[in-house]
């Protein structure tokens, strides 16, 4: 797969390419890019995805304070993991929000990826103030040489599926649902710094994670997950028991020995088990934690 951060006409041939910033590459967003490597393979041509970095709302609404369910590279492997081609990397910037709809298609969709076809979703929004709809992209791409084709909503437990609903479970720990709605595990990449030993004190060694400040952690709570093919227990939390005050990122890799120390990790959480608790002593927390342990080990 190609990632494309200056594009320009005649880097990818008449492309089919799938739009939209795709936060957290949810169940919908797969049915949209699935659809464009389809009809890429139907014409020989390159399937492309066209993502945004910054998110567009992180430059027109900083003060709302998102957080991001993928950074670009986690959402560059997301679209590697389907099958796509090639990855056209978009900063949003100011001047590229004033363009009018049709000036972004004439400037970019056509003057610099020569697009041969176009999927959107349902509530694709483009151009200044957001003002263009799939109806307005449909017109556009009649007039400028390029199909386009509009993809339904896609509905899990009767609510359509969407980036800000996602956010919205993880937040608030319902994060079986949230997964559902993914299709994927919930991962966190973090770079390994020291932390206070705690984890050690008590025989359980923990890499602590250095995440990137715009990344949605998760609910606080202890959660099932990998790295490397490794299973590992994960806390999320202020550690309570402790009263450190401080959210942390750590992982307990079981069965592991060697050192971690400034590797970045991939972690990949495919369950919550518990809330985060406060105990009244460490011998309890220990006792919780052998149990949290055997659960892991069996699943």
């Amino acid at each position: 797969m190609r990632i494309v951060r200056h594009p320009r006409k005649g880097k990818l041939h008449r492309p089919v390419v799938a739009l939209g910033t795709f936060d957290g590459v949810h169940v919908g967003h797969k049915k949209v890019i699935e659809a464009a490597i389809k009809r890429a393979h139907r014409l020989s041509a390159h399937s492309a995805v066209v993502t945004f970095d910054p998110h567009p709302q992180e430059v027109v609404a900083p003060e709302r304070g998102l957080r991001l369910l993928t950074t670009l590279a986690e959402r560059e492997e997301l679209f590697a993991s389907l099958g796509v081609d090639a990855v056209v990397v978009s900063g949003f910037s100011a001047g590229l929000r004033r363009l009018s709809g049709r000036e972004y298609v004439e400037r970019y969709l056509v003057g610099r990826l020569g697009v041969r076809h176009v999927f959107v979703g349902y509530d694709y929004a483009f151009g200044r103030g957001r003002a263009d709809n799939p109806a307005g992209l449909k017109k556009l791409g009649a007039r400028c040489g390029f199909g386009v084709t509009v993809l339904p909503p896609v509905r899990c437990g009767g609510q359509i599926v969407k980036s800000a609903l996602v956010r919205d479970l993880i937040s608030r720990g319902d994060f079986a649902r949230a997964l559902k709605l993914l299709g994927h595990p919930y991962r966190i990449t973090g770079k390994v710094v020291s932390g206070d030993g705690r984890g050690r004190e008590l025989g359980f060694p923990t890499a602590n994670l250095k995440v990137d400040p715009r990344k949605l952690i998760p609910a606080h709570g202890v959660y099932f997950g990998y790295i490397d093919g490794k299973k590992c227990l994960v806390n999320i939390g202020s550690r309570p028991t402790f009263r450190t005050g401080r959210v942390t990122v750590e992982a307990h890799i079981l069965n592991f020995r060697g050192r971690l120390g400034g590797k970045t990790l991939k972690l990949d959480l495919f369950r919550r088990l518990r809330e985060e608790r406060q105990f009244s002593d460490a011998e309890k927390l220990v006792a919780q934690i052998k149990k949290d342990i055997v659960r892991a080990r069996a699943m």
